[in-house]
């Protein structure tokens, strides 16, 4: 394991969740791992359009990180000392009392211009842009 320190911010309207990483917070590690927790937190009453679901728990995406036998902790201010940033920006999708958590992903953002870090931001619509840049990543350091 690497010291490569992260933030990640779960954001939902004017919610914002800070959560802290210390270890692996490059795109294969921290970056693999949020995508594979968001992956597995879709809304499940809803029909899938490409296999890709539309709406996401986030409140099972959150419970799912802080899960993690101390990978990450509830923050209040962003690390001074991180690499990466991660940002999941949400829009609520609340309908009725069927849809409470219910949220759709605007934007996933990586900013490594932050702290320590020196590689630029990049921003990403979908998983699946995600998961490509990670694989590319994943590529170049074999």
């Amino acid at each position: 394991k690497m010291s490569t320190r992260s933030n990640i911010i779960i954001k939902n309207g004017k919610t914002n969740i800070l959560l802290y990483r210390h270890c692996d917070g490059y795109l294969t590690g921290t970056g693999q791992d949020l995508l594979d927790d968001l992956s597995n937190s879709d809304f499940e009453k809803e029909p899938y359009f490409d296999n890709v679901a539309e709406y996401f728990n986030i409140a099972k995406f959150t419970e799912k990180l802080l899960n993690q036998d101390g990978n990450y902790r509830i923050d209040n201010q962003l690390g001074g000392d991180i690499e990466y940033l991660y940002t999941f920006d949400f829009e609520n999708s609340y309908e009725d009392a069927r849809h409470y958590n219910r949220v759709k992903l605007k934007s996933i953002e990586v900013n490594q211009d932050v702290g320590f870090g020196r590689g630029g931001k990049r921003k990403f619509k979908t998983l699946s842009e995600f998961q490509d840049a990670i694989n590319k990543e994943r590529k170049e350091n074999e």
